[in-house]
């Protein structure tokens, strides 16, 4: 006797995955062949207007962009744009607040191209290259935030005081004399971090330079003045020469001092559970090994960088 078919089976017993609501909508890195390196001059920091939730949706709306009620910028690491679940509210980096209208334009084509198409890349393609030199003003009457420091005052005082030597000898004076420093216990995988900043109306600043606490930890001292050295790098990049991230300039910077230019995550720290948290390094052993592998740091012109000797009043 023939089995009788199945009967079709109801909303109760269907899959979950068919019920699944769609994914929010992030701008995440779009896979290529071969991602051509991005010119100097797109991350060039420029002097940009200050964009309020209001007047972005207003520009949206010029370009054909409706729906959108709302737009929130935040100060994102990695992400640069997402919308909500029901495409009434944008989230933006901050950096967007001084989008030029090429940008603008990308935006909203990034928002109303269908998802994944050529338009839409061209769009991320677009915002990217430009995200890429921008760091987000602030007001002129806006704080600078501190966060606390994880390190004891011991170990608080050496890295003030490895940055100025430092400073002295490798930069020969031309980074800031004062930056937020900042030991963190908090950096699971990465070494350190530097974050920027622009006031309107005035010069671009380092909103804060901190290291992993694991790295004064004896025997990590090599990586402890490579990854100093990689962030003062990223310091004198942004402040000096209005570029940020890894591209050509913070290459050459690098190269110049002698240490790495590409991420440490490869290396393991010694990270002792109870001994050795409190220990504080040699800063002049940390200065010695610095000019040993940075031989040609203190030459005094560099034909891409421009002069490396001199110093700058607003660094006095």
């Amino acid at each position: 006797m023939p089995r009788p078919p199945s009967p079709a089976p109801t909303p109760a017993h269907r899959s979950p995955s068919r019920f699944r609501l769609p994914p929010l909508l992030y701008l995440m890195p779009i896979p290529t062949k071969k991602r051509k390196p991005l010119p100097d001059e797109s991350q060039l920091a420029l002097p940009l207007a200050w964009l309020g939730s209001d007047d972005f949706i207003r520009l949206l709306q010029a370009r054909g962009v409706t729906g959108i009620a709302r737009v929130r910028f935040k100060p994102n690491r990695s992400r640069l744009i997402s919308l909500s679940m029901d495409h009434r509210a944008l989230n933006l980096h901050e950096c967007f607040r001084g989008a030029p209208d090429s940008v603008l334009d990308a935006i909203a084509t990034f928002l109303g191209a269908p998802h994944g198409s050529a338009g839409q890349r061209k769009a991320v393609r677009v915002m990217r290259v430009w995200s890429a030199g921008q760091a987000p003003e602030d007001p002129a009457d806006a704080p600078l935030r501190l966060r606390a420091s994880a390190g004891t005052p011991a170990q608080q005082q050496f890295l003030l005081e490895a940055y100025r030597q430092l400073n002295h000898h490798l930069f020969a004076g031309r980074l800031p004399d004062v930056i937020p420093l900042r030991l963190s216990s908090r950096m699971a995988r990465r070494f350190g971090h530097v974050e920027y900043r622009r006031v309107r109306g005035e010069a671009r600043e380092i909103a804060e330079l901190a290291l992993n606490v694991d790295l004064l930890i004896g025997g990590n001292e090599r990586h402890l003045l490579d990854t100093l050295l990689h962030e003062m790098a990223h310091v004198e990049a942004w402040v000096i020469h209005g570029h940020r991230g890894h591209g050509a300039v913070w290459r050459r910077i690098a190269r110049r001092l002698g240490c790495e230019v590409r991420a440490l995550s490869w290396v393991r720290l010694r990270r002792p559970r109870n001994a050795g948290r409190d220990h504080v390094p040699d800063v002049a052993a940390l200065l010695g090994r610095a000019r040993k592998h940075a031989p040609t740091a203190g030459r005094l012109q560099d034909a891409r960088l421009g002069p490396v000797g001199s110093r700058t009043a607003g660094h006095g």
